[in-house]
């Protein structure tokens, strides 16, 4: 399958003389430091949130000495209903004043993320720039998607798919953050030649950057776990907790410490679960980017086991910490970055075997072979970073300006 790639421009340390406007539901960590390595490529990037932070978030809202401008926006709460057996409450931003703010920007790029009505006014503002086709169109429309086929599945209805396709038809490029979104993207009937990427970073102030030190012991087996996420039914925490139990009753001689960083409406029952001897769960709470960071250093494996993420931040913060990730399908990271007892390991969700099976293979190595096996984790993404996602996004931009 061919892949669209982009040149750096020759003179890559001088920003792109371009105004820019991106347009996002909101300004989450990881994006702020993509955005603030953007602006310094750019001669100037606005950034237009749809709201300053959604109310399911434990982040604080900060605009990152940005140009950051909050819309006027209405927003609908819904609840998707997936048929892996979860629900999700989901907010559906409608900016409305999404015209108005790029007509007093007058931007030569417009990225706007998703494929709903930022994006349907994004296209009309861009459109209308070239009096609907009457002469050259002053402003190019980027649509920055980041979806997967598994989250899709609730959202599938053939007029969602007509508008989609009819909306993707339309925009001068589209970006995708992974393999997966990619390959749903070629589905919808985008050209490849059209598409490129623009990949997720983890937020640099949640990563753990200094040594990776051993902490196992040859002599008493042990295996320290972390997992980081809100306590929510989508999350799968609950199963991770019962499939974990089975696990560590059918390996009595191993004692497992969890951590468990984040909270939500599932607390009380995780905490009233009974567990066995060899089993010591941690609940952490809502924690800062510090306490994220001392715990990525305090564990040696990343248990992710999600019901379904469109890719799963954690596990780029995980392996850049060096810690091995065991995660499912269900999250585009996993897939795209966890190759199989190399830096990481594959279960299947709901059969607690394969989880079993992950963390034999793990803790039957020597702790120096752990050690190294960590190492390379960290090595293994050392190229997935804030700055090369910001060059991503400025090399099309540049491409777009001089087409």
């Amino acid at each position: 399958m061919s892949e669209t790639t982009l040149r750096p421009s020759a003179s890559s340390d001088e920003p792109i003389d371009a105004t820019v406007v991106c347009l996002l539901n909101f300004l989450a960590p990881n994006m702020t430091a993509v955005c603030q390595s953007w602006s310094a490529k750019t001669r100037h990037l606005i950034v237009l949130v749809s709201v300053a932070m959604e109310g399911n978030r434990a982040w604080l809202a900060e605009h990152g000495g940005l140009d950051l401008r909050v819309q006027r926006t209405w927003t609908r709460t819904r609840m998707d209903h997936h048929p892996g057996g979860y629900s999700d409450v989901n907010y559906v931003h409608m900016p409305l004043d999404t015209i108005a703010q790029l007509r007093r920007a007058r931007p030569d790029v417009v990225v706007s993320s998703e494929l709903g009505l930022r994006s349907i006014l994004s296209d009309i503002y861009c459109t209308t720039s070239g009096w609907f086709g009457l002469r050259r169109r002053r402003c190019q429309l980027v649509i920055a998607v980041s979806t997967s086929p598994w989250i899709e599945a609730s959202r599938s209805s053939f007029l969602r798919r007509l508008q989609r396709r009819m909306l993707l038809r339309r925009a001068d490029a589209v970006t995708y953050h992974g393999p997966e979104c990619r390959d749903w993207l070629v589905d919808l009937g985008v050209p490849e030649a059209m598409l490129y990427p623009f990949d997720y970073a983890a937020d640099p102030t949640k990563i753990h950057t200094g040594p990776i030190e051993s902490i196992c012991s040859d002599q008493s087996p042990s295996l320290r776990i972390v997992t980081a996420g809100q306590l929510i039914p989508r999350k799968g925490v609950r199963e991770g907790l019962d499939e974990l139990v089975d696990v560590a009753r059918r390996m009595p001689h191993l004692n497992i410490h969890w951590s468990i960083l984040g909270d939500g409406p599932l607390i009380s029952s995780l905490r009233e679960t009974p567990l066995p001897e060899n089993l010591h769960v941690d609940f952490r709470g809502n924690v800062n980017s510090s306490e994220i960071r001392e715990a990525y250093r305090q564990h040696e494996m990343m248990f992710f086991p999600t019901r379904g993420d469109e890719w799963g931040l954690v596990v780029d913060e995980a392996m850049h910490s060096g810690l091995v990730v065991v995660g499912n399908d269900r999250a585009q990271a996993v897939v795209t970055l966890v190759h199989d007892d190399v830096n990481g390991y594959l279960y299947q969700p709901g059969d607690s075997s394969t989880l079993q099976s992950a963390i034999e293979r793990y803790t039957s190595r020597s702790c120096d072979e752990r050690l190294r096996m960590r190492i390379a984790v960290r090595e293994s993404v050392s190229g997935r970073t804030p700055e090369a996602a910001a060059q991503q996004i400025t090399d099309l931009v540049a491409k777009l300006k001089l087409n």
